[in-house]
């Protein structure tokens, strides 16, 4: 079917968490608006990430954050207040990545 289009990635739009057992958060570049939904990767073959989605003092929890499965690609719609997302593992250092764009 013509004219469908699942989701456009925000152009050089893709930041990464290289998580830990520590949160750490980053600047998911939409600020003013614009690319409300989210594609998360995460890369690693065996360990689970979680995390949460805010501002710039957003933080992740093993007990409270998104779970997002080793080598699992989820999409998220995002609110206008949130600029930033956290990440936190129990174990090793996937890599998670986060791409903005338009789209389901």
């Amino acid at each position: 079917m013509p004219g469908i289009n699942l989701f456009t990635p925000k152009a050089a739009g893709t930041v990464s968490i290289t998580s830990a057992v520590g949160t750490q958060n980053v600047d998911l570049g939409v600020a003013g608006g614009g690319s409300r939904q989210i594609r998360v990767k995460n890369i690693d073959a065996t360990n689970l990430v979680y995390i949460n989605f805010g501002n710039s003092t957003v933080t992740a929890s093993l007990a409270t954050g998104i779970p997002i499965g080793a080598g699992e690609t989820a999409g998220f719609t995002i609110g206008d207040d949130v600029t930033h997302v956290a990440a936190i593992c129990s174990a090793g250092t996937p890599v998670i990545y986060f791409t903005p764009g338009y789209g389901v």
